[in-house]
């Protein structure tokens, strides 16, 4: 690194007035422009003064010029009178063709060149150097922060850049608290490359450092001059506000820079004294300290990056590491001239002060995404500690799609302005991961690196409370806009789902968020569970689902035919997790949730006004005897083992003819058929209960052709199984019944397999096959009784007119048919 005394002396005959002044005038550093007014394209100091005085008569036409920089004016003017015949003898020695070059190199064109800030400046050491030694443990200490202490070498450049911001505001305080009437100008913080001799410069134009204050502050370390600073405010009974824009309290940040640099070098002037000082190190255990010229007011940090830490002499590089780190300290921050932090913070706003606007470019900064947010939370709280917040929702949710893999939690964690934790995890549940923001607190206990919290106690209960808001507020939201929450609840639906399931503190609240679909909502519209209960019938004390992959299918499941008999809504649930969402959250308001596959239905019949013609059928089909029930279902345990462990009689099917219960659900038997969990010791799934409908026509055929035709009364009773399973929706593999399927088909369309009875009148004349009149009516008398409402009285056929029945050989199936 070129030492400070290898500055041309040239520099020092700039008067640092007209360095004030430029800066002011330009928006630029004095240290920058003094380095390139110098360059080759300015061949003269006169130039550069001349080039001042033309920019300062601007402003002060302008009405802009402060008085400061009248001061200075006046001063640099008085300096240049007394150069003057200096510069005229200079000029006249040149030749022409020199001053005509000379006269090209100040048009208007060359402005933005001579305005570009640069590291080196104006600054140099007079004198001898005084030697400092650390102290052992402090140099241990140094050692541990160097290589130890931080896990990314990037946040060196957030250390550097909120010490400057503490500066600054020190020197606004100040100036506000001693009343001194200084101009302060446009605090600011500048950060400056040098991609060829590898430096980068952090400086701001703040309170600056005294010879003593950079022993004590820059020598000792684990000294934080902030931390002082604040408890002489808090002696003072100091405006709250003030405190929270101060960020440093550890005194170890400012050591950052040795991750990364060889050298470090520190110009530091304080406000009010005529001399700044320079401080030097090379991170060895000992430092220099120099009296210095040429050295703006405040303090500016000039790093000789290592070989390997070439990458921070890049723009994008700082421009990406402030973006991330400190885009929301209270100054502005320049990158080589231009302003790169202009996001603002809002969550230190009052929420009726921030527009729309405002919203759109942080919700941007925060999530990268370019259209706004859909809902917007702005959160303050003081307990358990100070909390500054606000929330996005983004319009639509990637995950959904796969386009993004797993969504990484989008909310960030900052303490005075000051990112700490990016993409933080513990501030939110999981299922929250979608949502974006910022958390911003003056209270938190954080490590000394400043990227992480130390109490997780706290830490806890500030998730706590932060999730409880959030809930509230989509409560609140879908309140006020019942189709809006809905847009919201198909984006982000299934993750409130993972939250029932896996939060049982929150579950119940977050189940109030929850939307289903319902026998008796209008136009199919989800509804809520508290909808649900204000519609339940008198008596009634559960909330009835069923799960199911469309509504058509829920409709016609043979377990919803006593739900829709007896008036009960049920809710359809589209996907096979909500059979453990809603096994999990086992109950709302004190109401258990039942899936009606597994509950009984109330005994709620209907009042015989409400009753339609099918009801009344079906009271009148008494089916079988309660002894032929016994045998038909003895029989069919039997036919049916091991598949079945009890086949029993229902009265809650109407037109289907079995279901299985207290079956397990769909995910719940993978599970168990999975290998792994075998070998855990899960058993596989237990055999299946049958109930059987006795009044439907399938079953009474079944019952007369299990001793007539066995063989094919067996494969009917497995695949009256095999569809109750189907029902159920937890059929393993539905390719075991195939070659069932198969066998049933070629035995239902031999040629000799079915009698055809026509009635007409009181003739009966019989079919193809050979079969005999009496067969003929014993097959008829058996047709009785379904629900065609043939008539068997003394085993002879009733005179029917315009019938036609067709029988199979085994009479397990028929076809009835109205002639003519």
């Amino acid at each position: 690194m070129m030492h400070a005394r290898q500055v041309q002396r040239t520099t020092r005959a700039v008067p640092v007035a007209v360095s004030h002044l430029l800066v002011r005038s330009l928006g630029t550093s004095a240290a920058g422009f003094s380095k390139s007014v110098y360059s080759p394209r300015t061949n003269t100091k006169t130039e550069a003064k001349q080039f001042g005085t033309h920019v300062v008569n601007q402003r002060s036409r302008m009405g802009i010029l402060t008085q400061a920089q009248a001061r200075w004016f006046s001063e640099a003017k008085k300096e240049e009178g007394d150069a003057k015949p200096a510069a005229e003898a200079t000029s006249e020695a040149k030749p022409e063709a020199t001053m005509e070059s000379t006269t090209e190199a100040t048009p208007t064109p060359e402005v933005e060149e001579v305005a570009k800030p640069t590291v080196k400046g104006a600054e140099h050491v007079v004198g001898d150097a005084q030697a400092h030694e650390f102290k052992a443990e402090t140099r241990q200490l140094l050692d541990i922060v160097t290589h130890s202490l931080y896990q990314d070498k990037e946040v060196f450049i957030r250390e550097l850049v909120s010490n400057g911001s503490d500066a600054l505001e020190k020197a606004r305080h100040t100036a506000l608290t001693e009343q001194s009437g200084e101009d302060l100008g446009d605090l600011r913080i500048s950060i400056t490359l040098d991609e060829q001799e590898n430096l980068i410069g952090i400086q701001d134009n703040g309170i600056g450092m005294s010879s003593e204050e950079l022993i004590e502050n820059l020598g000792t370390i684990a000294r934080s001059g902030s931390k002082a600073f604040l408890k002489q405010m808090a002696e003072g009974n100091t405006k709250e506000e003030v405190a929270s824009n101060i960020i440093g309290k550890f005194g170890v940040g400012f050591y950052s820079a040795f991750m990364v640099a060889d050298s470090v070098t520190v110009y530091s002037r304080k406000r009010g004294e005529e001399y700044g000082h320079c401080w030097e190190s090379t991170g060895d255990g000992s430092y220099k300290l120099f009296k210095a010229e040429g050295v703006e007011q405040g303090t500016k940090i000039v790093l000789h990056l290592r070989d390997d830490a070439k990458e921070y002499c890049k723009e994008p590089r700082i421009k990406e590491i402030v973006g991330k780190y400190s885009s929301f300290v209270s100054f502005p921050v320049d990158l080589n001239g231009v302003k790169i932090n202009d996001v603002k913070a809002l969550w230190q706003k009052a929420e009726g002060e921030i527009s729309d606007e405002e919203h759109k470019a942080l919700f941007r900064h925060v999530s990268g995404e370019y259209e706004a947010p859909m809902y917007t939370l702005v959160y303050k709280a003081d307990a358990p500690i100070d909390i500054k917040s606000v929330f996005y929702v983004p319009m639509m949710n990637m995950e959904k799609f796969g386009m993004a893999g797993k969504t990484v939690p989008g909310v960030h964690l900052y303490s005075r302005r000051v990112l700490i934790q990016s993409n933080a995890k513990d501030l939110l549940p999981e299922y929250f991961r979608w949502v974006k923001g910022v958390v911003d607190s003056e209270d938190l206990p954080l490590s000394i690196s400043r990227e992480n919290m130390q109490d997780m106690k706290l830490l806890a209960k500030l998730k706590t409370v932060l999730t409880r808001r959030i809930i509230r507020w989509l409560q609140d939201q879908a309140k006020k806009d019942e189709e809006g929450y809905l847009k919201f609840y198909e984006q982000y639906g299934l993750t409130l789902k993972e939250g029932v399931a896996m939060d049982q503190q929150n579950g119940p609240s977050l189940a109030k968020l929850l939307r289903y679909p319902s026998t008796t909502a209008a136009d199919t519209k989800p509804t809520s569970f508290e909808s649900y209960v204000s519609r339940m019938k008198e008596g009634q004390d559960t909330i009835y689902y069923l799960v199911a992959n469309t509504r058509k299918q829920a409709e016609g499941s043979p377990y919803y035919e006593a739900f829709k008999r007896a008036g009960i809504e049920v809710l359809y649930c589209y996907q096979e997790h909500d059979e453990i969402v809603l096994g999990n959250l086992g109950k709302f308001m004190d109401k258990p949730l039942k899936s009606i596959e597994v509950a009984e239905p109330p005994s709620m019949d209907k009042p015989d006004e409400e009753k339609t013609e099918e009801d009344k059928q079906g009271e009148d089909n008494e089916g079988l005897s309660e002894e032929k029930a016994k045998a038909l279902t003895d029989w069919m345990k039997d036919a049916l083992a091991p598949r079945v462990s009890e086949v029993m009689v229902t009265t809650r099917l109407v037109d289907s003819p079995a279901i299985i219960s207290e079956h397990d659900n769909v995910v719940t038997r993978r599970m168990m058929q999975m290998a792994e969990f075998q070998s855990l010791g899960v058993s596989k799934p237990s055999a299946y209960k049958l109930q059987v409908n006795l009044k439907h026509p399938l079953l009474i055929a079944l019952n007369d052709a299990r001793e007539r035709e066995p063989g094919a009364a067996k494969l009917v009773a497995e695949q009256i199984l095999d569809n109750a399973i189907i029902s159920a929706g937890i059929l393993d593999d539905v390719r075991d019944m195939l070659p069932r399927l198969t066998e049933l088909m070629q035995k239902a369309l031999k040629e000799d397999r079915y009698t055809t009875v026509k009635a007409n009148g009181a003739h009966v004349s019989g079919g193809s096959g050979g079969n005999s009149t009496a067969q003929s009516r014993d097959r008829t008398a058996q047709h009785t009784r379904t629900r065609a409402a043939l008539c068997y009285t003394t085993g002879n056929l009733t005179p029917i007119s315009n019938l036609e029945i067709v029988w199979s050989s085994t009479r397990t199936l028929c076809r009835i048919s109205v002639l003519g």
